[in-house]
């Protein structure tokens, strides 16, 4: 129970720090304007109707509104350079051909479809909403972003210093690229731009830009609190909508199932076999593509319950297509679900009546849009100088090893409520269609995604293709499906089998919780020593485009562009550089061999590797030092684990102890 202590405590001192809560504010005013805006849109392009149950109306016109702003603020903050430029302009069009459609129906129905006049029950529903918000808030800061305490501040994980530096650099440059954080300009052979999970990051590079915040305080406490509700919201929405019923069970079931719902590792294995986890942690990384996805397949089920308009058809097309920006793997996976999906009921109908199915008007009408706006979309990424960037691929790890195999069997085994999805298929496969499609879907992107990953197991961000699978698409799909066989079940008069099936699912969700929270402390702080606040003034009190150096060990680092020590340019503003051969040390979690002198692929075209070619390297320091002054490097961090190495004769600037800011000479 040492984590739950530790959670505890620092539950306490997060609460205690004003500038959390300034944070927490700002994200209950985001989400605010994002809900008045999102239910406005919604409801006048035609997706959301007037009489829907609270939580939908609160669900959908959250997420409608964090797409759409996140969409728009990246076409101007970005000059029309963003890769949802397109999108953007498509739910213009979806708006603009709405006002003209209503130009022929009577000017009440217009007004009415305006007017965002809650009632007290979507009232309880947004001020239940801005809870939760406070509490995830609360919680990522006890854990991934925590507060400082007695004149230090824990250093955070990297990845999570590396998100909020991205989304900084897109307020101050609007320009999509990865490798900014690297801190040595253009690099050579890398695209100007990349295709990555942009969405969370264009909204909280608003909230760097309009409010001030800082950007982590931006990032968690402000943007990915009011996603992850957006995004539970939803699902629970889909499991009222999908399996038709208006229980409140049943939106709390899909609610909390979308937040800690995942595969349990009941078996010991190797890394990848413990790694699925809810969207509590899953946030972090699928962003607002999750939100889109969800929104995504609601518009999709309430498509043949709503007037075929082009409006409407214009602006559930955008809402795919703004998949492809937000997390272009997640878009793959998508179009592979949906393309399976539709063979499997084409072949159904055709062998069942010997006729091609008949498509509604409505559906044609978003098939054709959602077709263009991805090409768009695509099209005009690799006009304004998008690439995948790649991660490198280890020549030590073998496609479909077993590691692969060993973790797709353990998750399988702990698979549990994802189950049902097979079992649901069944029951709804012949006089329920939509339902059915998802199921299908569903199953074929994730066995595509587990091919796609051990076909790339060299490539270790490629475990994306599965878990990402996991924890966006079949999560939702198998919380429907419970319902649906549960449901069933009390149909035939079966009502203990039906408990004894939610029990069980209850005891994996309440399981999960831990694991998700398990996994939020382990990207925390904790890998180094706290920084002295002193030492982080006197970063940020350096010229703005100053940078800094530090000696790492071989197999330390990661990425140049990702460094371990990336949380102090987080905290401070300024460039901190990993200078340090790169070693494979990530080829051992997907079943190869880490080797100190084996090379990093993602340091195969580092600009560092001219002076660093080997794990024994040694460089002169005049050398270094005329790599430094080439890059803009004038300053070197140093600290009991990272000693200055670099240029001995260097002048200290900044002392706090064990640690120091040097100035080159």
């Amino acid at each position: 129970m040492e984590w739950l202590q530790t959670l505890a405590a620092e539950f306490a001192i997060t609460m205690g720090d004003g500038q959390v809560w300034l944070a927490i504010g700002t994200a209950l005013l985001f989400g605010g304007v994002s809900l008045f805006v999102g239910i406005g849109v919604a409801r006048f392009v035609g997706l959301l109707d007037r009489e829907a149950q609270a939580a939908e109306t609160v669900a959908v016109g959250l997420a409608t509104g964090l797409v759409v702003l996140a969409a728009w603020w990246a076409a101007v903050a970005s000059a029309g350079r963003s890769s949802f430029a397109p999108v953007a302009m498509g739910f213009v069009a979806a708006i603009v051909l709405a006002v003209l459609e209503r130009r022929r129906r009577p000017a009440a129905d217009g007004r009415a479809a305006l007017r965002v006049s809650p009632d007290r029950h979507v009232v309880l529903a947004v001020v239940l909403g801005g809870a939760f918000v406070v509490v995830v808030a609360l919680l990522y800061g006890a854990t991934m972003v925590q507060s400082p305490r007695d004149g230090v501040q824990p250093l955070e994980f990297f990845d999570e210093a590396y998100y909020s530096i991205l989304s900084a650099d897109l307020a101050n440059t609007g320009v999509e690229t990865v490798y900014s954080p690297a801190g040595l300009g253009e690099l050579p052979g890398f695209p100007a731009q990349t295709w990555y999970h942009w969405g969370e990051g264009w909204l909280t590079s608003a909230i760097i830009k309009v409010l001030g915040i800082e950007p982590l305080a931006a990032r968690h406490f402000v943007v990915l609190p009011v996603l992850l509700f957006a995004a539970a919201s939803l699902t629970g929405t889909l499991v009222r909508r999908v399996t038709g019923t208006r229980s409140l069970g049943a939106f709390l079931f899909g609610f909390f199932a979308c937040l800690f719902l995942a595969p349990l590792p009941l078996i010991p294995g190797p890394f990848f076999a413990s790694w699925a986890v809810g969207l509590i942690f899953g946030i972090t990384v699928y962003g607002l593509a999750a939100v889109a996805v969800l929104l995504g397949i609601y518009s999709l089920a309430v498509l043949s319950a709503r007037p075929a308009t082009w409006s409407l058809a214009v602006f559930v097309g955008s809402t795919v297509a703004f998949v492809v920006p937000a997390h272009i793997l997640l878009a793959i996976l998508a179009v592979i679900g949906v393309v399976a999906a539709s063979a499997v009921r084409a072949g159904q109908v055709l062998a069942s009546t010997g006729r091609i199915p008949r498509v509604s008007t409505a559906w044609q009408r978003t098939l054709i849009v959602s077709v263009i706006a991805i090409a768009v979309t695509v099209v005009w990424g690799f006009l304004t100088g998008h690439g995948v960037g790649g991660s490198g691929s280890s020549p030590s790890v073998s496609p479909f090893n077993e590691t692969w195999r060993d973790s797709l069997i353990i998750t399988t085994v702990g698979a549990g409520a994802f189950l049902a999805i097979i079992g649901a298929w069944f029951l709804v496969r012949r006089d329920r269609p939509f339902e059915a499609a998802l199921y299908v879907g569903t199953v074929a992107l994730l066995v595509a995604g587990a091919i796609a990953w051990g076909l790339r197991l060299g490539d270790f961000n490629m475990f994306h293709a599965f878990f990402g699978g996991i924890a966006v698409f079949a999560t939702p799909v198998a919380a429907i499906a419970v319902w649906t066989v549960v449901l069933r079940l009390r149909a035939t008069r079966r009502p203990l089998l039906a408990f004894a099936i939610i029990l069980l699912c209850i005891v994996q969700i309440q399981l999960g919780t831990i694991f998700g929270v398990l996994r939020l402390q382990r990207f925390g702080p904790g890998n180094y020593e706290p920084v002295p606040l002193e030492i982080l003034t006197a970063i940020e009190g350096l010229p703005a485009d100053a940078k800094l150096a530090y000696s790492c060990q071989p197999g330390e680092e990661l990425a140049i562009w990702d460094a371990r020590l990336l949380g102090i340019s987080a905290h401070t503003g300024r460039r901190i550089v990993p200078m340090c051969f790169q070693a494979e040390s990530l080829a051992q979690l997907s079943g190869g061999m880490a080797s100190l002198d084996a090379i990093n692929p993602l340091f195969q075209s580092a600009p560092q590797r001219q002076l660093f070619p080997t794990s024994s390297a040694s460089p002169s320091p005049e050398s270094l030092v005329a790599f430094m002054n080439a890059h803009g490097i004038d300053y070197i961090y140093a600290d009991a684990a990272h000693p200055n190495a670099l240029v001995p004769d260097a002048t200290v600037v900044a002392d706090a102890g064990e640690f120091r800011i040097l100035q080159l000479p």
